[in-house]
């Protein structure tokens, strides 16, 4: 059957209704980090896959998770803020509660002692950067008529004892709109007294990982990742009820066609997304470190989708060799032409030291013209991280269509002859990242060596994008194009595992973590800008010089590796 038919009729057999059945089970209770809620979820996974004849493994493992219990805040007249609420790994007042003086802060004035009001996100680098300037407590102000919840930590998964300290230790809340305008309104008159409490309960709690394995028919260990966060912030409808129900649709579709598959599709949902700090994938990556490093094809990771009314496919986020596909697959489904956008720190984003791609994450958006106007990134829906986010924001026919995108990407890579990463665009995104640094720096430091041994990268690239291309179009590949197609794939993977760890990660140990704050790319020249600031005659200039000539060398190394990894393949 040509391939197109065959795509074809696995979307046909993709049911809008049968989505709309798990997420409504899905979402029917409450599903924070640890709750019975989450539990239940977690046994119907169970369920549903055993049930299509799936491996199916449940780890109930101990993760560091943080439960908000209850924030409270009083004005100087008496007023209490009813939408106020506390945040996961912000600190504990006690009941008698922090009083204190609060200045509203826009970047400068000093909170040395007070309470400091910030517009925005609870999110770890303002709060993180308020506590370091020596706020007591903070209060955040939201848009919009309910509070976003939101975890403050800048830790990545588990603590360990290196970064244990870094859990804040002032108490953080939030308010709406309209609380913080009666906030502001009481600071412009000179009544600056505010009564802060804050209760969160962080400790050690049981959680579960849920993981499916559905078999190529083809035997090999190597496999695509496929899932999302089983955890919530209430009831979860869209965030993230409506991918948890994708999860489910795709495994039954996919289990019918084992024999199409030459790698195998690991189904995941974590724990301790948002309560966790992403804990539930950060277990898992350190757990099964090798298996992930050696086998791991891809991280297909879905969040958010399934929305009702969210016909917006502005941008695609991934890593550069995943957009072609991605790219390519939301044109068909939806006429629309998705952009590039680099894929950030965030969403379970747990396998970059593995060398492990990621294609998508949050997929369709809210129109930002409309609904998805003014929300924390233009197109989420405004009752994201809310205690309005419920099933009846899911819509049939949007989930439907999104759960097709992923079914039709997740296929063409599992299905694929050659693994259809295209490396070209790679190249140009690295090439320009450098060119940034190097306009940067000026005559302070020289990256020309890295930026020639990316040019020789770009040429090598664009043959790979051709062969692969070449060896998916055979209809009927014969026994040398099959033994030419598994070096290829092989290549494929040894190159991700020598540029994402480069280009993606801070921290030069792969077996170590680095901390849930944005990342730029090639983050080992991050400091150059502080370079180009400082007197070349002063030892602090040669201290720093001396460190970026080190990363320099060690980016160097690992580009230098990749070339000769193509030119063994005769690219």
């Amino acid at each position: 059957m040509p391939q197109k038919e065959l795509e074809r009729q696995l979307l046909d057999e993709i049911s809008g209704k049968q989505l709309m059945e798990y997420a409504q089970y899905i979402t029917s209770e409450d599903r924070e980090s640890g709750s019975p809620g989450e539990k239940r979820a977690a046994e119907y996974f169970r369920q549903v896959m055993g049930d299509l004849g799936l491996d199916v493994e449940i780890h109930y493992v101990e993760n560091y998770i943080s439960l908000p219990v209850k924030g409270t805040l009083t004005l100087q007249n008496g007023e209490a803020l009813a939408s106020c609420i506390t945040h996961s790994y912000g600190a504990s007042t006690g009941p008698e509660g922090l009083t204190g003086h609060a200045v509203f802060f826009t970047g400068n004035e000093d909170v040395s002692g007070k309470i400091a009001v910030m517009r925005g996100l609870a999110s770890a680098v303002p709060c993180k950067n308020l506590e370091n300037r020596g706020a007591a407590g903070i209060i955040c102000i939201t848009s919009g008529d309910y509070p976003y919840n939101m975890s403050i930590s800048p830790i990545w998964g588990q603590p360990v004892p290196s970064t244990v300290d870094m859990i804040s230790k002032i108490p953080v809340l939030t308010v709406n709109t309209p609380d913080g305008e009666a906030l502001l309104k009481a600071l412009e008159k000179g009544e600056d007294q505010v009564k802060m409490t804050a209760e969160v309960s962080t400790k050690f709690r049981t959680v579960p990982i849920c993981v499916a394995e559905l078999k190529a028919d083809k035997p090999t260990d190597r496999f695509i990742m496929f899932g999302g966060h089983l955890d919530s912030w209430h009831k979860g409808g869209a965030d993230n009820g409506g991918a948890n129900a994708v999860v489910l649709e795709l495994a039954r579709v996919f289990s019918k066609h084992t024999d199409l598959l030459n790698t195998n599709i690991r189904f995941v949902w974590w724990s301790g997304h948002s309560n966790g700090r992403y804990s539930g994938s950060n277990w898992y990556a350190d757990t099964h470190w090798e298996d992930i490093h050696y086998n791991a094809v891809a991280n297909f990771d879905i969040d958010t989708v399934g929305t009702k009314g969210s016909n917006n496919f502005d941008h695609i986020e991934c890593n550069r060799q995943c957009y072609t596909l991605g790219r390519t697959v939301v044109k068909e489904r939806t006429g629309q032409d998705p952009h590039y956008m680099r894929i950030q720190r965030n969403g379970d984003q747990s396998f970059w030291a593995h060398g492990v791609p990621t294609l998508f994450e949050c997929l369709s958006l809210q129109p930002t013209d409309g609904a998805g106007k003014g929300t924390f990134m233009p197109g989420l829906p405004w009752y994201w991280h809310t205690t309005q986010d419920l099933f009846e924001h899911l819509g049939e026919e949007e989930l439907l269509r999104d759960a097709q995108i992923f079914a039709l990407a997740i296929f063409r890579t599992a299905a694929a002859t050659a693994y259809p990463f295209a490396f070209g665009e790679l190249a140009v995104e690295m090439s320009s990242d450098l060119d940034n640094y190097q306009r940067i720096a000026g005559d302070k430091f020289d990256l020309s060596g890295v930026k020639e041994l990316v040019e020789e990268l770009s040429g090598k690239f664009r043959a790979l994008d051709a062969e692969i291309v070449r060896l998916n179009s055979l209809a009927e590949p014969g026994d040398e194009d099959l033994s030419r197609a598994g070096r290829v794939n092989g290549l494929c993977m040894d190159l991700n595992r020598i540029l994402i760890p480069v280009h993606y990660c801070k921290n030069g140990d792969l077996f170590q973590v680095d901390l849930a704050i944005p990342i730029p790319a090639f983050p080992e020249f991050e400091e150059v800008q502080k370079l180009a600031g400082m007197d070349p005659a002063t030892d602090e200039f040669k201290f720093l010089e001396r460190q970026l000539l080190r990363e320099r060398n060690r980016v160097y190394h690992y580009l230098k590796k990749a070339v000769s990894r193509l030119e063994s393949e005769g690219l």
